[in-house]
């Protein structure tokens, strides 16, 4: 071999060899047989193709260098596995041999030789191999990554529960197809919004996220808030809570997984009004009891006392006090008919049973007759003022011919008694003595205007509300008797009339009543 070669082939580690036309090495380098399939064979004499089978079958290529019609041949990755644990690996390229010049003349005779030149390259394929396994594995795991993420991604657009992923300042990264159901957007109007969008409480949930973020406990659970949807909508959802490292050290995503309990949350408040109304219904029963006792008691006592007195002393006192024990057993009596009379009443009102029977009434008349009573009964310690005014339409003021008492207005005078009594004798009994009570009559042509004022202590604020609730007393009425029952009576019986009740009163100067009632029908009278 050539100075020249030597010197090229030295600095890269290249081992080398010269077979002749026929194959047969004549010359090696020193270590070329650690490349030979079997130790010690590649010696010269030894044909090449013992020693290196991968020769075999390109023998026609080998050839047509030699003759000058290839310049080269190369087989790459070459394997020699003597150690499973130490594969060696080399390239083998195969050229024609360059004669020195002293021999020129002499190759001229004879066929050109073959260069054999073997590269080690274990090195560079086993880095190969290992690149090309790690890119497998990392294959398999963009595979198997790509795999779960499309299983997570069913499950995701599979559930049935709203889910959405939040930053930790509460924008809206990720929301599954339910969330979009449930809340009415689709998935481009609600990413990148705030959470606040659609939970009206989102304070809750912002201080939910930045207690976990200071303390690293676990998230609440089950959290109930109002939401609002696309619609306006207001529905109750509840929300599970959870958080997810992302790829920076300390910065979290939020997830919430929510179910709307609206119907059940609805149920719970209806189930709280129903007892709440059950606790309500006791105290009534309890106040009805409790009013009976006290509103029977005294004039069962008066009955049981004037009897007493009449029947034991009834020879020993005067004709004068035998007259005012008998009234007082009359005006106990009645007051317990009433009573009696007002229950049965509201009770028939409640249940739909009470009647509603319109006939023709002169107003004017029935009001003076009821005053004068109400006087009887409960004014000989004040002055009930009856007014009434007639507002004629312009028809006829200009018929002259018109008379109006051919015609009066229908209303139930049963219900209408009931009604003027019980704002008359209240005015009365909340009023003080020598103190005046003004009953005004306001007739038109559709309908009539009772209006009762008094100047007595007045409806507190606070129970005006549920002035007209049965048993219902309010707080400043001290120990004047009462039922609770008057209002709420007068109250139906103005809803039967089809008519409305107002009132304006303030604590201690007095309270003011007007009820409106249509005029049911008009007839004819003989």
């Amino acid at each position: 071999m050539s100075d020249i070669f030597r010197k090229l082939l030295v600095p890269q580690e290249t081992e080398y060899f010269v077979v002749n036309h026929n194959f047969i090495i004549e010359e090696t380098s020193s270590a070329v047989q650690r490349f030979a399939d079997t130790a010690g064979e590649a010696l010269p004499g030894v044909d090449a193709r013992i020693c290196f089978p991968e020769l075999i079958g390109v023998e026609n290529i080998l050839t047509s260098i030699i003759i000058g019609q290839r310049s080269s041949f190369q087989v790459k990755g070459i394997a020699r596995f003597t150690d499973n644990n130490h594969p060696l690996y080399f390239d083998l390229l195969v050229i024609e041999h360059e004669n020195n010049e002293a021999q020129e003349e002499a190759a001229e005779r004879r066929p050109s030789k073959l260069l054999i030149l073997i590269e080690d390259s274990t090195e560079k394929m086993v880095m190969k191999q290992s690149l090309i396994q790690r890119a497998n594995e990392a294959n398999l795991l963009v595979r198997a990554l790509e795999a779960s993420r499309d299983y997570i991604d069913k499950v995701i657009i599979s559930m049935g529960d709203a889910l959405l992923v939040t930053t930790t300042l509460g924008i809206i990264k990720t929301v599954n197809q339910s969330a979009q159901l449930l809340f009415g957007y689709t998935e481009s109007e609600i990413v990148e919004q705030p959470l606040s969008m659609i939970v009206v409480e989102e304070t809750l949930l912002y201080q939910a996220r930045h207690h976990y973020i200071l303390s690293q406990e676990e998230l609440v659970r089950e959290l109930e808030v109002v939401c609002t949807t696309k619609t306006g909508a207001e529905i109750w959802v509840e929300f599970s809570c959870a958080a997810i490292q992302t790829e920076l050290k300390g910065l979290y995503d939020f997830v919430y997984i929510g179910r709307d309990v609206t119907e059940r949350k609805q149920q719970e408040i209806e189930i709280r009004r129903s007892l709440a109304r059950e606790q309500e219904l006791r105290d009534v029963k309890s106040r009805f009891f409790s009013m009976l006792a006290h509103e029977f008691g005294n004039p069962l006592n008066t009955v049981l006392f004037s009897t007493q007195i009449l029947k034991e002393y009834g020879d020993e006192i005067t004709i004068q006090e035998k007259k005012e024990y008998l009234e007082h057993i009359q005006s106990a009596s009645k007051h317990m008919a009433q009573l009696l009379d007002d229950v049965r009443l509201l009770s028939s009102a409640e249940a739909g049973k009470l009647k509603f029977n319109p006939t023709p009434v002169d107003l004017k008349s029935f009001c003076n007759d009821l005053v004068e009573s109400i006087k009887i009964s409960f004014g000989k310690n004040h002055a009930v003022c009856f007014i009434y005014r007639r507002v004629m339409s312009r028809v006829r003021l200009i018929n002259n011919s018109y008379d109006e008492s051919k015609k009066l207005p229908a209303m139930d005078k049963k219900l209408l008694r009931h009604i003027l009594t019980n704002l008359l004798s209240n005015g009365i009994k909340y009023s003080p003595i020598d103190s005046n009570v003004y009953f005004e009559l306001h007739c038109y042509d559709e309908e009539a205007i009772f209006k009762i004022k008094d100047e007595g202590i007045g409806i507190p604020i606070e129970d005006q509300e549920q002035l007209f609730e049965s048993y219902y007393r309010a707080q400043n009425v001290g120990k004047i008797p009462g039922t609770g029952l008057g209002l709420s009576i007068v109250k139906q019986c103005v809803d039967l009339h089809g008519g409305q009740i107002e009132f304006s009163s303030e604590t201690g100067l007095g309270t003011t009543f007007i009820v409106t009632i249509p005029y049911y029908k008009s007839k004819q009278i003989d």
